[in-house]
C-alpha cells in the first residue's frame, strides 16, 4: 500500500502555482522532494497536512485525508520549515501541552528519551534555543506520538554538519520498522542522497522527475568543456564562460566525465538548454 498519495494536485496564488502535481509514496520508504525556492515544496506538504486548500486529491493509505478521523491524523508527525514552535514555552511545558493535544497517543517518557538525547534543556524557553536545539525539539515532538509517517519540511536547514547527522541517525532509526514512511523536503541533497529511497523534482510548481534514487544517479554523468559529441548527447547544457558543461547519459559520457549528484541534475534541469 502506498503510503501518500498524491493526484492532480493544484494550488492556485496570484505569482505561484502548483499545477497537476501527482506522486506516491510507497509504505515503508524515505522520499525527498528536491527543488529551488518557490518550486512547492512547503505548500505540497502543507496541502498534504490539511493546512491549505487545494484542488485534486491527496490519499493516506488509501483514504482521502480531507476524511481522515483525529485519531488517523495523530499517525502523522510533522516538522515545518518555519519550526513554528510555541517560544514562551519551556521545553518541558511543551511535551504537557502535547499531551493535553495528542491525549494517550502522547508518550511523555519517548519525548523525554529525545531531550536527553538531544540535550535539550528541559527548564529552557523554546525560544532561546538555538536553531539546531530548536529543530531537534520539533523532530522529538513529531516522533512521540507513535506516527508511522512523517512530513518534514527542511529540518536541517541551517544546521552544523554534526546536527544534521543527530537528525539523521534518529530518522534511520525511525525507518528500521519497515511500516514507516518519511517525506522529506531539503535543500541539502547530500543528505538525501544518504537516506532517501526514491525523488521527487519539483520546478515552478510541477513534477519534473519522480525516480528511484540510485537510478537517477546513475543515469547521468556531467561533463565539463564538453565536446561537439558530447553537446549532441547531452540532456541540458549550460554553456560558460569557458566553454560548454553538459548532462549525458551515463552510458554517452566522454572521457571528461564526472560524478553527476543531485545537486547537478536538478542546476541542469533549472539552468540548462535542453538538447
Amino acid at each position: 500500500m502506498n503510503a501518500l498519495e498524491i493526484k492532480n494536485v493544484n494550488k492556485h496564488y496570484k505569482k505561484f502555482s502548483l499545477e497537476e502535481v501527482s506522486f506516491c509514496v510507497e509504505r515503508g520508504t524515505v522520499t525527498g522532494l528536491i527543488g529551488e525556492n518557490g518550486a512547492g515544496k512547503s505548500t505540497l506538504i502543507k496541502a498534504i497536512l490539511g493546512l491549505t486548500e487545494y484542488d485534486g486529491e491527496i490519499l493516506a493509505n488509501g483514504k482521502p485525508t480531507k476524511k481522515l478521523t483525529y485519531d488517523e491524523r495523530k499517525k502523522t508527525g510533522f516538522v515545518l520549515g518555519d519550526r513554528s514552535l510555541p517560544e514562551s514555552l519551556t521545553v518541558c511545558e511543551f511535551s504537557s501541552v502535547l499531551r493535553k493535544f495528542y491525549g494517550k497517543a502522547w508518550d511523555r517518557q519517548t519525548f523525554a528519551r529525545f531531550t536527553d538525547k538531544f540535550a535539550l534543556p528541559e527548564k529552557k524557553r523554546i525560544g532561546e534555543l538555538s536553531t539546531g536545539m530548536r529543530a531537534k525539539c520539533a523532530l522529538a515532538a513529531a516522533l512521540s506520538h507513535g506516527a508511522d509517517t512523517l512530513l518534514l519540511d527542511e529540518p536541517t536547514s541551517g544546521l552544523d554538519p554534526v546536527a544534521r547527522d543527530d537528525i539523521l541517525d534518529v530518522l534511520y532509526d525511525f525507518m528500521q520498522d519497515e511500516t514507516h514512511t518519511v517525506l522529506i523536503s531539503s535543500h541539502i541533497t547530500g543528505d538525501l542522497e544518504k537516506l532517501c529511497d526514491r525523488i521527487v523534482f519539483m520546478h515552478e510548481g510541477r513534477v519534473l522527475l519522480s525516480e528511484d534514487k540510485d537510478d537517477l544517479l546513475c543515469r547521468y554523468s556531467v561533463v565539463i568543456g564538453a565536446n561537439e559529441t558530447d553537446i549532441k548527447n547531452a540532456v541540458r547544457i549550460i554553456r560558460r564562460t569557458y566553454g560548454t558543461d553538459a548532462l549525458v547519459p551515463a552510458d554517452k559520457a566522454g572521457e571528461n566525465r564526472a560524478y553527476a549528484g543531485l545537486d547537478d541534475i536538478m542546476n541542469f534541469f533549472i539552468r540548462g538548454e535542453k538538447q
